[in-house]
C-alpha cells in the first residue's frame, strides 16, 4: 500500500503542472486607461467597458503556465491570428485578465497580442514563441496609425 500511496504522490506532484498559478494584484481599468497605455493607436475596437490588469511579474506566471506556443501552426487554419485570439481568450477566461489585446498588423502581414499591465504600461507579445519582441522589428510594426487592436 505504501508503494502505492508514493506512486500517487509522484503523479499527483508531476501533474502540479497544469494547475494554473495564483495571481495576485488584479488592478481594475477602465478602457480610458487602456487607451492611454496604447500610446495613440488609432483603430482600437472596445470588447468591454471595464478591464483587469496584473503587473508584468504576475503575467510572467501566466505564459509560463500557458501552453498556446506549444501548438502546431498550420498555415490558413491554425496561424497567427489563431494563436493571438487563442491567447487572449485563454487568459481572460481562466485568469480574468482581460488587457490582452488581438493586434491585426496590416504593416507586417502578422498578428499577435498587446498586453497593459496594472502600471499603464504595455508590452507587445509573441503567443507562438512565448517572447516579447521589440515593436518595429520584422513582424512587429505596430505602425499606432494603421495597427488594428481588439480588446
Amino acid at each position: 500500500m505504501g508503494e502505492l500511496i508514493a506512486a500517487l504522490t509522484q503523479v499527483k506532484d508531476a501533474l502540479s503542472i497544469l494547475s494554473p498559478p495564483e495571481i495576485k494584484g488584479h488592478k481594475a481599468m477602465s478602457f480610458g486607461h487602456v487607451s492611454k497605455a496604447l500610446g495613440g493607436v488609432s483603430n482600437i475596437m472596445c470588447l468591454d467597458n471595464k478591464y483587469v490588469a496584473v503587473s508584468q511579474k504576475e503575467f510572467q506566471k501566466i505564459i509560463d503556465w500557458d501552453w498556446t506556443d506549444n501548438k502546431t501552426y498550420i498555415a490558413e487554419k491554425y496561424d497567427c491570428d489563431n494563436f493571438a485570439f487563442s491567447f487572449k481568450a485563454r487568459v481572460d477566461r481562466r485568469f480574468h485578465v482581460n488587457t490582452v489585446g488581438l493586434v491585426i498588423d496590416y504593416d507586417a502581414g502578422h498578428a499577435y497580442n498587446v498586453i497593459v499591465f496594472a502600471d499603464g504600461s504595455m508590452k507587445i507579445f509573441e503567443p507562438q514563441s512565448d517572447s516579447w519582441p521589440k515593436i518595429g522589428s520584422k513582424m512587429y510594426k505596430f505602425n499606432r496609425e494603421t495597427v488594428q487592436v481588439i480588446i
